[in-house]
């Protein structure tokens, strides 16, 4: 069995045979080599159990004391940087020194970093992103979820999923009329950070004379204490969901998801979204995703005046837009599977 080395920016707890992170979609990606390759994970360690939870089949979590150890392996094996960090540039440069080579080296860029640096850390943030990428693009493959990753000319296209059958099963039962006397149930699953535009949300729907409530389903807590939430009874706020019977669930109960982010690149919730034939609503910061994501996905002014305007569009003609997205073919997690062994094959 062939190996693989792959950096990852997520912190890994080890238990016994299980391996424990707190992103799904790195597991997703990692997944994909296990049938046909033994898996070099370098990563940092996580002194708490974490909510996600794999089986540690063919992965080996190897520091950079034993990387040394390995060095003769890297000339000839594949090498995957899943995302641009400062951690994730650090090993890379220790891979290149070491005798990695462009030929057998991808860098897996899953969003746009310098808007993403920039919203967190201004003008320098944007610059140091960019100060990474410009050393990096010259030694590297770059594989993306987007054409249009700034600083990227031509990238080889991926797009991650994690719809299964199960994701799959008695769509037709979501198919309905909304009813003027009912509420329309709008939900956000995501991440609560600044970039994500969670706050945006919140203060939106708060001006909204819908008939409405509003479900926020996340993680990082810290930036959003539960003494800091809204106060208002038709808002709910959840932790975050590892179970894909729960997210289903979460999704069927909804009519209207919302992406209210600032920056994204290819947002897998949008599938998982369109798979339960529940339609997306964006602003116009991230309307590119229109190109990607061709049916099923709106976008408006992020005010009040064209948010509510939008989502009376998408109410009225609700069980229309339901059947179109039900006629369209949704990218799954098997499409994803063969696309990266065909690029990762020996």
């Amino acid at each position: 069995m062939s190996e693989i080395f792959v950096v990852s920016n997520d912190r890994f707890f080890l238990e016994k045979k299980s391996i424990f992170n707190s992103n799904k979609n790195t597991f997703t990606i990692i997944n994909c080599f296990k049938k046909f390759k033994k898996i070099n994970l370098i990563a940092r360690n996580s002194k708490r159990k974490l909510k996600f939870k794999d089986q540690l089949k063919n992965i080996c979590i190897i520091d950079v004391f034993n990387l040394f150890k390995k060095r003769h392996k890297l000339r000839f094996n594949k090498i995957l940087i899943i995302s641009l960090t400062p951690y994730n540039f650090l090993i890379s440069c220790l891979l290149l020194l070491l005798g990695a080579k462009k030929k057998n080296s991808f860098l897996f860029l899953r969003s746009d970093g310098y808007e993403e640096y920039q919203i967190k850390f201004g003008i320098i943030g944007y610059f140091f992103y960019g100060s990474m990428l410009g050393i990096l693009k010259k030694k590297f493959q770059i594989l993306s979820c987007s054409k249009s990753i700034k600083g990227i000319d031509k990238p080889t296209l991926v797009f991650p999923s994690e719809v299964t059958d199960n994701w799959l099963k008695s769509r037709k039962k979501q198919i309905k009329i909304i009813k003027k006397n009912k509420p329309v149930n709008l939900l956000y699953l995501g991440r609560f950070r600044e970039e994500k535009g969670y706050l945006s949300l919140i203060n939106l729907f708060e001006k909204l004379k819908i008939n409405s409530r509003l479900t926020m389903v996340g993680n990082d807590f810290k930036y959003l204490k539960k003494n800091k939430y809204p106060k208002n009874n038709k808002i709910k706020i959840f932790g975050q969901v590892s179970s894909t019977k729960k997210l289903i669930n979460f999704l069927d109960k909804s009519d209207i998801f919302i992406l209210p982010s600032y920056v994204e690149a290819y947002p897998q919730v949008i599938l998982e979204s369109l798979s339960r034939l529940k339609p997306v609503l964006v602003f116009n910061e991230i309307k590119y995703l229109k190109k990607t994501f061709s049916f099923g996905l709106y976008n408006c002014e992020r005010s009040s005046y064209h948010f509510e305007k939008n989502l009376k569009k998408m109410i009225n003609n609700y069980k229309k837009i339901q059947m179109g997205i039900l006629k369209r073919q949704i990218y799954s997690l098997k499409n994803f599977e063969l696309t990266m062994n065909n690029i990762f094959k020996d």
